[in-house]
């Protein structure tokens, strides 16, 4: 029963119309108040970006419940990336390794554009 008004305050607080905004407010709501890492202007951009391009990929593969093969093997490794920039975000501007001269905000914005160009063209 406290949970059902638990939920019922975030919703009106929150002013979302959906879960899913409602999620997602919250969990940017938690990021800024939880992280204990300062972050740069230009990390901050590069991980809201990142974050956006993210969101976008997942709403569609909601849309679209039948994923191939090569598109969920895609999405595990966008989600997994996606992790790793929401368990770090003031890294979002670093490379991600030494042979790379892409960081990770720039991967997770690349993988979100490849699955929602896969999963479009597979229509």
């Amino acid at each position: 029963m406290k949970a059902l008004y638990f939920s019922v305050l975030l919703l009106t607080l929150s002013g979302c119309q959906t879960m899913d905004a409602m999620q997602e407010d919250i969990s940017d709501l938690s990021n800024s108040l939880f992280s204990s890492e300062d972050m740069s202007e230009e990390s901050q951009d590069a991980f809201l970006k990142a974050q956006e391009a993210f969101y976008e990929a997942d709403n569609v593969r909601k849309k679209h419940a039948q994923l191939n093969a090569q598109e969920r093997s895609l999405w595990v490794e966008l989600e997994d990336d996606y992790n790793i920039l929401l368990a770090a975000p003031s890294k979002a501007t670093e490379k991600e390794s030494y042979f790379s001269d892409s960081t990770l905000a720039d991967s997770v914005m690349m993988q979100s554009l490849k699955f929602i160009e896969l999963v479009e063209k597979g229509e």
